[in-house]
């Protein structure tokens, strides 16, 4: 059955992004290490010394047709560790190619096609879209940077990769890619990153991963 997590994974991710410009200081306190979203087991978020962050959301992809034979692409970027392919929640997309970039306009009966699609753009690799198989390649999502990008894999596995700065104080956290920043209040323990926002509600629970976990 096809489903919308995809759409909210991607709309989780994109609530990171910056709202307006701000120039890129070195990080007073620094994160240093792997955390994963509490019952989100597929999702990484890599802060580093340097103080990059870099969003990893893991999934699984596979081409077909749909009933008028147009190119289609589905995507499964919810929880792929399920015993029966039928219970994955694939999200999707009707595929367009145009000169210098690829559509991909999410459809289901539940949803109208006349929303918006995402416009992928060709950075390395192969150009896998011309074909109907697995590939090794990446491809930036909007026109805006390349601070968000899909990586497909021959295996059938997908990457969704967001990558932004941090900068943090001992109350505050500010996230920054090519669009801007936005400011979270946060609280640290040993293992556990929290997010809030400014009215101080929690909006993301991180509990840091180890080589061993």
């Amino acid at each position: 059955m096809v489903r919308v997590a995809g759409m909210v994974v991607l709309s989780m991710m994109l609530f990171l992004s910056g709202c307006s410009g701000k120039k890129i200081l070195a990080s007073k306190v620094v994160f240093d290490g792997v955390y994963c979203p509490n019952h989100i087991e597929n999702m990484e978020f890599h802060f580093t010394k340097e103080g990059n962050l870099f969003i990893w959301q893991t999934g699984i992809y596979e081409f077909a047709e749909n009933e008028e034979g147009k190119p289609i692409i589905r995507i499964c970027m919810d929880d792929i560790k399920r015993e029966l392919p039928e219970d994955y929640n694939f999200s999707e997309y009707l595929i367009t190619q145009e000169e210098n970039s690829v559509l991909l306009t999410f459809t289901t009966e539940e949803f109208d096609l006349d929303s918006e699609p995402m416009v992928l753009f060709w950075l390395n690799g192969e150009q896998g879209f011309s074909s109907d198989s697995y590939f090794e390649g990446t491809y930036q999502i909007g026109e805006d940077g390349d601070s968000y990008q899909y990586l497909f894999h021959k295996d059938g596995s997908i990457t969704m990769q967001v990558t932004e700065r941090y900068f943090a104080d001992e109350e505050q956290v500010t996230l920054i890619d090519y669009a801007g920043s936005t400011k979270y209040l946060y609280e640290k323990s040993e293992d556990t990153l929290i997010l809030k926002n400014m009215q101080k509600e929690p909006v993301l629970t991180l509990q840091q991963k180890y080589e061993n976990d």
